[in-house]
């Protein structure tokens, strides 16, 4: 890298003696202004020179080859993201339909699992709240027909203990 440096700045040196012995023996008028013109080219070349020759190819595969392994992080993240979502929103859901159903229910846990096709789904559910076997049917029936979690993937407890 330092090599590299050292060369760079050598070029840009020896280019700006070299323009400026050209513009001190360029006559006035002008042949000293094509002259400059000419030189300010040279120098901007040599500055310009080492990006010209950049490996862009290289640069690229790198890049891609990183992006490429930050892909499977990103969407575990997403899925993770979607499974608290969706978990959340269905609690949420099930908690609603327990108060119009006139249900004690105060807390509802909803577990997700990712499905074949990779996308997160409700899979099962505890529900807490001091209910009656025949509240719990209830709720378990509307459970069921509204976001397809079947009975037995359904746990009731009564403050802690499971029913």
């Amino acid at each position: 890298m330092m090599e590299l440096l050292r060369q760079w700045l050598t070029g840009i040196t020896c280019a700006a003696i070299i323009v400026a012995l050209a513009d001190s023996l360029a006559a006035r008028g002008t042949v000293r202004r094509i002259g400059r013109l000419a030189g300010g080219l040279l120098l901007l070349a040599a500055v310009v020179k080492p990006v010209l020759e950049v490996d862009l190819t290289a640069l690229s595969s790198a890049n891609l080859r990183l992006e490429m392994e930050a892909v499977p992080a990103a969407e575990e993240a997403g899925q993770d993201l979607m499974k608290s979502i969706i978990g959340r929103e269905t609690g949420a859901y099930i908690l609603d339909k327990a108060a119009e159903l006139g249900l004690p229910c105060r807390e509802v846990q909803v577990l997700c699992a990712v499905g074949e096709n990779g996308m997160p789904y409700p899979e099962s559910v505890v529900v807490t709240g001091p209910m009656s076997r025949e509240e719990q049917a209830l709720l378990a029936r509307r459970i069921e027909a509204d976001l397809a979690i079947p009975a037995e993937r359904q746990s009731y407890r009564d403050g802690g203990e499971e029913g």
